[in-house]
């Protein structure tokens, strides 16, 4: 099994580090602190990072293709003008239920977000998975506990996807012309004490990346066995996302989060809620940006 150590980028202290992802136009990698309520980027070169306060608790960030930014809220999907701040909400989501927030999400190659909802203290299974088109919002699968990691295959014809509390990851067929999903199979079942997977990305390869909440590490899987072929460690328990970006699509950005750790925990992992970085040597694949005019 191979093994990395991912080194801190910047100290940023985030209490709860999530949504790595590569924007390749600006250079750049996207991250939020979801109970920060801000959405910031890093340049991993010059390490130069900024960040916008929006006011509330943020699940994920996606580049659009207009330029913007686009976030999922804690009831709204929103485009989000990095530079003046200004946001115009594209969509709401279940504002039934206003103990719910967004978590997790990423676009397909058709510019679609796909976008898990969960209950703000993760109690029961009161989230749900959702897929917005930048017109209407549909339900893909209910019931969900920790809606998290998500991502596809190279050619298209499968998903991966996390429920945290399921402890697994799941493959799906998928149908990219209908955006449908169907022969749910897990792939992995996650069995270390302590690990909770989290956050995903796929590479070149195919094997997929998973941010263990819990484990100082990132696993990386063999899609098609199941084995654990590669681990990344991180100087910080709760590893929550990540995203290849960077010189050649080679370097993964790992968030992390501070919350959940004790004081004596924080001493030990002062760089807990850092983002991290590590060259693994393999190409990761780019994620999608958000098609606003389908």
């Amino acid at each position: 099994m191979e093994t990395w150590k991912a080194l801190p980028l910047c100290k940023t202290e985030l209490l709860l580090g999530e949504g790595a992802h590569w924007h390749s136009a600006w250079g750049k990698f996207l991250y939020v602190d979801i109970e920060g309520k801000k959405v910031g980027c890093i340049d991993p070169i010059t390490k130069i990072t900024e960040e916008k306060n929006v006011g509330e608790r943020i699940g994920t960030v996606v580049p659009a293709d207009n330029g913007s930014l686009v976030l999922a809220l804690e009831s709204s999907i929103v485009s989000l003008n990095f530079d003046t701040g200004e946001q115009k909400e594209l969509i709401k989501i279940e504002v039934e239920k206003p103990n719910n927030r967004s978590n997790d999400g990423k676009c397909d190659a058709l510019g679609r977000l796909w976008i898990g909802t969960m209950h703000e203290e993760a109690k029961g299974a009161e989230g749900a998975l959702y897929c917005f088109d930048g017109k209407s919002l549909i339900e893909k699968m209910s019931n969900r506990k920790v809606s998290n990691g998500i991502c596809w295959s190279k050619d298209n014809k499968t998903m991966y996807y996390i429920d945290s509390f399921d402890y697994n990851i799941k493959r799906y067929d998928f149908d990219l012309t209908n955006g449908t999903i169907s022969n749910e199979s897990v792939i992995v079942e996650v069995t270390e004490p302590g690990f909770t997977p989290d956050g995903m990305t796929i590479d070149e390869e195919g094997m997929l990346w998973v941010a263990m909440w819990g484990g100082r590490c990132v696993n990386r899987y063999n899609a098609f066995t199941g084995e654990l072929v590669g681990k990344v460690e991180v100087d910080a328990p709760h590893v929550t996302s990540c995203a290849f970006g960077g010189n050649g699509m080679q370097q993964l950005l790992i968030t992390t989060a501070r919350v959940g750790l004790d004081e004596e925990q924080l001493l030990q992992y002062p760089d807990s809620g850092s983002l991290f970085i590590v060259d693994v040597g393999i190409r990761g694949m780019e994620m999608h940006q958000f098609a606003l005019q389908h």
